[in-house]
């Protein structure tokens, strides 16, 4: 298993005409555990890989380029992702509390159950994401664009929201008072 991934890896870089080089230690141990806590993948390409339940609690992803990246059920816990590429990633039910996402494109992204819970998203680009059940409470939502979203069920009570953009957000009126806008 380890040889054909790292074999995926090489020759995804010569179709791509990256430079050919051995994944580091750090993505190595991503790939064959699945799990790389606290580990150093700044500026790592990520694009279109299966991280499915993977463990980055704490890993710092700054400026990582997930694009298409499945994260289902990942844990993201404390992670850096400032200024990360996460279009179209797919983070069903991914634990992204008390990360930091400042900058962070997610951008048509699949966000549903996911948690933000005192996440940092100041900056972010939410738009056209599928943020259905997603928990935003005590996140830091300043000046983050979730223009065309959907936040059906999205809670987001405690929030920080200046000049958060929610234009043509969908998000129906809820009978128990949780209506923010």
């Amino acid at each position: 298993m380890r040889q054909s991934v790292i074999a995926t890896i090489v020759l995804g870089a010569i179709a791509s005409g990256q430079s050919i080089a051995s994944p580091s230690p750090q993505l190595r141990q991503l790939f064959t555990t699945n799990a790389c806590p606290g580990c150093d993948l700044s500026n790592a390409d990520l694009r279109g890989y299966n991280l499915a339940g993977a463990n980055l609690r704490g890993a710092n992803l700054q400026g990582a380029n997930l694009q298409d990246a499945t994260l289902l059920l990942a844990n993201l816990e404390r992670a850096n992702l400032s200024n990360a590429n996460l279009t179209a990633a797919y983070l069903e039910r991914a634990n992204l509390q008390q990360a930091n996402l400042t900058g962070a494109t997610l951008v048509l992204a699949t966000l549903r159950h996911a948690s933000f819970r005192r996440a940092n998203l100041t900056n972010a680009n939410l738009s056209g994401a599928d943020i259905r059940y997603g928990d935003f409470r005590r996140a830091n939502l300043s000046s983050a664009n979730f223009e065309q979203t959907n936040l059906q069920w999205a809670r987001l009570n405690g929030a920080t929201m200046n000049q958060t953009n929610f234009e043509e957000a969908y998000r129906p009126r809820m009978p128990y008072g949780l209506n923010l806008w």
